[in-house]
């Protein structure tokens, strides 16, 4: 498991039963976590069709981690990847149909 240093956000690497690369997500990302998920996602990204981040576990979201989400899926997709969010909490796919985001991201 990895994690920031103030652990507010952590990832696990998983594989769906597609076998797709699926970043198990857990906590609250922030402007602190951003740079973790797209780190995350650019690692996978050149040798993967598709990634998947579980975002089950992530009940928070604000403008800086939007942004990092933002950041992940272009990244990903300069590589000839998608990255979709999958599982998404509630809270946070209002945020993502508010900022009309839904559609990009799943």
């Amino acid at each position: 498991m990895s994690s920031t240093p103030q652990s507010l956000f952590t990832i696990d690497r998983s594989t769906s039963e597609q076998g797709i690369p699926t970043l198990m997500c857990r906590g609250r990302l922030t402007s602190e976590a951003g740079d973790f998920i797209t780190s995350e996602v650019k690692d996978l990204s050149p040798s993967h069709k598709f990634v998947f981040a579980d975002f089950s576990g992530v009940g928070f979201v604000d403008s800086s981690g939007l942004g990092a989400l933002l950041r992940a899926y272009i990244s990903a997709k300069k590589d000839g990847c998608e990255l979709k969010l999958v599982n998404v909490h509630p809270r946070v796919r209002d945020l993502l149909d508010l900022t009309r985001l839904t559609g990009v991201l799943q």
